[in-house]
């Protein structure tokens, strides 16, 4: 009887199968993104993510007090007005009533609280706490000395959210945009703890919600139904593949097991150019790529080593020759397109040919007691994946013709961002992105106060006193002009030696649509929809 009716299932099974229409299937395969997205991500928890790999996922996930559009620009998300003091000191915000968490709880005021406190706990130990530093008695409170209930940030009911700054942000809205401002469902964590994140705990307010995670295979999301923009949500799931290796990461693409990928090799870029030009896109992000010395550790105490080395490097071979993506060679730590702030580079010998800067590199390291027959020797940590070997080996030589001998170190982004982090490096590969708009993102990682964000633990209080005026300058460009000092000083000591401003990159399929160039370089699964045939 059993067998009699297996046979009578799968003949059913097979007319089925032969007769269903082709459209129908193919539309149930559309509605999925797949999407190649750099390394495999450390954690998916907006308050502990640290990489771009994460936040490209947790943007997916999750959704705070705003957002940004289509072309990477601030939007309200929680949040459908606010207001401000006269002095910029106190936002109000009022927030949106159909915003639900994907199990239908609402989510509150209460939530951004939580949220907030939970980053600047010193028990949380977010790598990214000191980034909120301008709200009231954050620092403080991040550092163990004032109660947590002392933060300038109160629910004055269930939507309208209260921030107090300690000095005027201007950026603020911006930075609102970022995953460590998202709220948490409180009544998760308080189940589940640090459980809460894993897929079969999680509840999120953003476009979509976590289906499962398959290390070092893949993440998959499912749309979620309660996100207050659902209708327009075109994508029913997106699985996001880690992809370190750009060159499989092409096959794959080719052969349509991506539809989008973050990155191709370079050695393919005339190829690219020549044979799929219509899938090739660039962000011209706000991104700078530097070597970092730990300014803690011999022999990189001594500023005038750091700048040998620095000064060793031929930046134009590895932007204009190896790279070739008409980048730009960095000669200071911030980046063109800063708003409110003239780029100028600020190394002085950037004007110097490079052979008179191997010159001046080894007059300094002589005179420091360093040879041909003794060189300075180290090891140089880098993020593996993508083109950094290249990269690394490129400079490994450079700096061999100044009598300077490199040991090259390689790890996952995860792990050489930990060792950073810790300090567990003499130099290290290095790059960031700006959380927002504005000069101070960048020189703030040399801050003595940013913590593990300030790797090589780079300490000038002549700095740290500039950054503080800025912080209380109205003036935009009084302001201006005092951060400049204070990148004056930063270059003068050399504690990075900055190489590129550099562009995003990506490979996207034609029949893709919604993927606008940005300087954010944000493409929100939730923008993006597959042309029908």
């Amino acid at each position: 009887m059993f067998k009699i009716f297996l046979k009578i299932f799968l003949f059913l099974f097979i007319i089925l199968t032969v007769t269903a229409s082709p459209s129908i299937l193919y539309a149930n395969e559309e509605k999925v993104l797949k999407r190649g997205n750099g390394a495999e991500p450390d954690t998916l928890d907006p308050h502990l993510a640290t990489g771009a790999w994460e936040g490209n996922i947790i943007n997916d996930l999750f959704i705070g007090l705003y957002t940004k559009d289509i072309n990477g620009k601030p939007i309200g998300g929680s949040s459908i007005e606010y207001s401000k003091t006269e002095d910029g000191l106190k936002y109000t915000f009022i927030l949106r009533e159909n915003h639900f968490w994907s199990d239908g709880i609402k989510v509150t005021a209460n939530d951004y609280v939580s949220g907030f406190r939970r980053v600047l706990n010193p028990k949380t130990a977010s790598q990214y706490a000191s980034l909120l530093y301008m709200i009231k008695n954050a620092q403080e409170i991040n550092n163990g000395t004032k109660p947590i209930e002392t933060l300038g940030v109160r629910a004055l009911d269930d939507y309208k959210l209260e921030i107090e700054l300690e000095y005027p942000a201007p950026y603020l809205l911006e930075l609102l945009t970022h995953y460590t401002t998202y709220p948490i469902p409180s009544h998760v964590i308080e189940i589940h703890g640090k459980e809460w994140i894993k897929p079969k705990n999680v509840q999120t307010n953003g476009p979509y919600k976590l289906l499962s995670w398959r290390a070092h295979d893949n993440i998959r999301l499912k749309r979620n139904s309660f996100f207050y923009d659902d209708g327009n949500v075109w994508f029913d799931e997106v699985v996001y593949y880690p992809t370190e290796d750009n060159e499989a990461a092409l096959r794959r693409f080719r052969a349509g097991e991506l539809d989008i990928n973050s990155g191709y090799p370079e050695n393919k870029t005339s190829w690219l150019k020549k044979n799929m030009p219509n899938n090739i896109r660039h962000d011209n992000i706000l991104v700078v790529t530097y070597l970092i010395f730990n300014c803690q550790s011999e022999p990189f105490t001594d500023k005038l080593i750091r700048r040998a080395v620095s000064l060793s490097i031929d930046r134009d071979i590895i932007v204009n020759k190896i790279r070739n993506f008409n980048e730009t060679v960095a000669w200071s730590l911030v980046p063109k397109g800063i708003l409110n702030y003239e780029y100028s580079g600020l190394i002085e010998e950037k004007n110097l040919t490079q052979e008179e800067r191997y010159i001046k590199a080894i007059k300094i390291l002589e005179s420091k007691g360093y040879s041909k027959d003794n060189p300075l020797k180290f090891t140089l940590k880098y993020r593996n994946g993508g083109d950094q070997k290249k990269h690394m080996v490129a400079i490994q030589s450079m700096l061999s013709k100044a009598n300077i001998e490199v040991s090259l170190e390689a790890s996952e982004p995860k792990v050489l961002y930990s060792y950073l982090r810790t300090g567990d490096f003499q130099v290290g590969d290095a790059g960031w992105i700006a959380d927002f708009n504005d000069a101070s993102n960048f020189l703030f990682l040399f801050e003595s106060s940013s913590g593990p964000l300030n790797y090589g633990k780079y300490i000038n209080p002549n700095f740290d006193l500039l950054m503080k005026n800025a912080q209380n300058e109205i003036d935009t460009i009084k302001r201006a002009n005092i951060l400049k000092n204070a990148e004056e000083i930063l270059m003068e000591d050399m504690p990075l030696a900055p190489i590129l401003f550099g562009i995003s990159r990506s490979l996207v399929k034609e029949d893709i649509s919604g993927w606008k160039e940005n300087s954010s370089s944000f493409h929100g699964t939730r923008y993006l929809k597959r042309a029908t045939p």
